[in-house]
């Protein structure tokens, strides 16, 4: 939660105080649109101030902006009212220190892990589109782009496909069964820049096939669509899926905040066939020079639990280290 002095006298309409408060953020993330993505919530009248999802360092680069009073967790993250009164907030109390990122996996159960995959489709060229397919492929089970970016620590991208991320065992077994991915094995050599992204598939006990998870089919008319230029339309949308069957519904999700699309949307068919098609034709294509990921839409009700549905934002790139 961030707390903010009132902006300048000619800021007075919503939309001028949502620029200013973007503005504010853009300047230690660099990017207006990440700006943008990172805001849930913002105030604008009597009180001035928003929330929004960084990481510590972020945060702390944040609190020293002129126009800034403090930088705090969200006391109440699931909450839709809160408190930007700044009349109690004692200079004694800005204290960055009190700024703590939850953890994506808090049980500290986590393992290292070679992620072995089949040769990316046409248009993954360069490292960068590499390294943008493989957090793709890491978000279908995390549920959140950022948060697979941070996951993943190594990454072969040349002769070899594949990469080496950081993730609870139930995680890499539901990575095992995504389209793409040969193999989930066990890092053995975590210290060191030399990785096996070739070789065959280990027989122990704390590896995960595809082949052994993929053996029952996905029945769904719903599917889940992810990695979506932010100016992806429904109706190009609509285009590159009505080729398969009839369509009941084709929905971007939109940020409330900025107005601009989130990256994801939920397709829905008539029928599980034309579903099934376009999940199987669709999964890897390009749409706005942006590669997608298709997957079978989840009820609400099995939504994993390590799924926070917001990003933090750590203005860190991954790379092959």
């Amino acid at each position: 939660m961030v707390l903010m002095e009132a902006p300048p006298e000619e800021v007075t309409s919503r939309k001028e105080v949502l620029d200013y408060y973007v503005k504010t953020l853009e300047r230690v993330l660099g990017s207006e649109e990440d700006a943008q993505m990172c805001i849930y919530d913002a105030s604008w009248d009597t009180h001035f101030g928003f929330c929004c999802d960084i990481d510590e360092d972020i945060s702390l680069q944040l609190a020293s902006l002129p126009g800034v009073l403090s930088v705090r967790p969200d006391p109440d993250l699931h909450s839709v009212k809160k408190n930007y009164d700044s009349s109690n907030v004692q200079p004694e109390n800005f204290n960055n220190s009190e700024i703590v990122e939850t953890p994506l996996f808090p049980m500290g159960n986590t393992k290292h892990w070679v992620v072995k995959l089949d040769k990316p489709g046409i248009g993954v060229v360069t490292k960068a589109q590499m390294v943008d397919y493989y957090a793709q492929i890491l978000t279908k089970v995390l549920g959140n782009e950022k948060d697979a970016q941070m996951c993943i620590y190594h990454i072969s991208w040349q002769s070899n496909f594949g990469f080496c991320c950081e993730l609870d065992e139930q995680c890499a077994r539901e990575l095992a069964s995504v389209p793409g991915v040969q193999s989930v094995l066990l890092d053995q050599n975590f210290g060191s820049d030399n990785k096996d992204y070739g070789g065959l598939q280990s027989s122990t006990s704390s590896s995960y096939s595809s082949e052994e998870n993929q053996t029952i089919p996905v029945k769904t008319k719903k599917l889940f669509v992810t990695g979506l230029s932010f100016y992806t339309s429904e109706k190009t949308l609509r285009a590159a899926f009505e080729g398969f069957g009839e369509l009941v519904e084709v929905r971007i999700i939109m940020d409330k905040i900025s107005k601009r699309s989130k990256g994801y949307a939920f397709i829905e068919y008539t029928t599980e066939e034309a579903a099934s098609a376009a999940l199987k034709e669709m999964n890897g294509k390009i749409i706005n020079g942006w590669m997608i990921v298709v997957d079978a839409a989840k009820p609400k009700s099995s939504i994993p639990r390590y799924d926070r549905g917001r990003s933090r934002y750590s203005g860190k790139g991954n790379g092959e280290r």
